[in-house]
């Protein structure tokens, strides 16, 4: 393995409902737009394989429909590598109401479930958003930040049970923000909880991404890598109800390369500290997953990997 490996999260097909598709004709008949192409778990998977990406990494809430279309996760892992995909690397998940201690029992419960399917496909990180909106439950007071922290740190240690990693993943509109992002993770024991800088997520919320990676290095062990071409957006607009979707149906994140993150300066300073492992890359919002998946490739094969060899 290279020092470094690339995987996809498959958030931005929405719900995949189907194993495999065998019929064209019947599907395609009288439809004549593109759903047949997004709709099963076959074609997906090549995909991401014919653009070179060697991972994937699934939500918590496609686990269902997984099994239930191929049996368990095992499977679905066999059928993911015979069609070039080498490793699920991980899985999403999130803590909404971690800031209340009476929620802890419940997270806890629905965490086994998320880290035993992680378990059971030879995954490698649980990836969590460390709280619920901040519309609603924001700003989070210093007990409820303090929860917020114990929570993650039990679920780290359940991970590390079953040889996972836990990694906190920040978004702009959650309940863990700006004023208190770094002190979250300060607050998290370092021996079982790791960071996911999301590049987009974190530049959006107003953080100086090359600043929190040269002080956070060791902590980050994953990324989620996408562009924005909105950072450090107001208050008002990240903290208002449905902040992750505008109202305008404008797009807060773009391919790598389509945005204001300096991606160059971030490789060559991972570089510096010798980052190594899977990278992920996250596509929320795309008009046009094929299109987003090619252009990514396309700017990692031509400006980011040469920065890294």
């Amino acid at each position: 393995m290279r020092n470094i490996n690339y995987t996809y999260m498959t958030n931005l097909w929405g719900n995949i409902n189907y194993k495999q598709v065998t019929n064209f004709d019947e599907w395609f008949m009288g439809d004549f737009n593109t759903s047949y192409y997004y709709q099963d778990w076959d074609k997906i998977l090549r995909y991401y394989a014919g653009a070179g990406f060697k991972g994937i990494e699934l939500m918590i809430f496609s686990v269902p429909s997984i099994i239930n279309a191929f049996g368990s996760m095992k499977n679905f892992k066999e059928y993911a590598k015979e069609r070039g995909i080498e490793r699920i690397t991980g899985m999403f998940s999130h803590h909404v109401g971690s800031e209340d201690r009476r929620n802890h029992e419940a997270i806890y419960a629905f965490e086994q479930k998320a880290i035993d399917a992680l378990a059971e496909c030879d995954g490698i990180n649980l990836i969590v958003q460390p709280a619920g909106q901040y519309y609603g439950a924001g700003p989070l007071t210093e007990e409820g930040l303090k929860n917020a922290a114990e929570c993650m740190n039990t679920v780290g240690r359940m991970a590390a049970e079953k040889g996972l990693c836990v990694s906190i993943h920040n978004e702009f509109w959650c309940a863990v923000n700006l004023y208190d992002h770094e002190r979250f993770l300060e607050m998290t024991d370092p021996q079982y909880v790791y960071y996911c800088l999301d590049t987009a997520q974190v530049a959006i919320m107003g953080v100086d991404i090359l600043k929190f990676y040269e002080t956070y290095h060791d902590r980050i062990q994953y990324f989620h890598v996408k562009d924005t071409t909105c950072p450090a957006a107001p208050d008002e607009k990240r903290f208002g109800p449905g902040a992750e979707f505008d109202p305008t149906g404008a797009r807060w994140f773009w391919e790598p390369g389509g945005g204001n993150v300096d991606f160059p300066a971030l490789w060559r300073l991972m570089k510096k500290y010798q980052h190594k492992g899977w990278i992920g890359i996250e596509s929320d919002g795309t008009p046009d997953p094929l299109a987003t998946i090619l252009l990514t490739k396309n700017y990692i094969d031509t400006v980011l990997d040469p920065i890294y060899q």
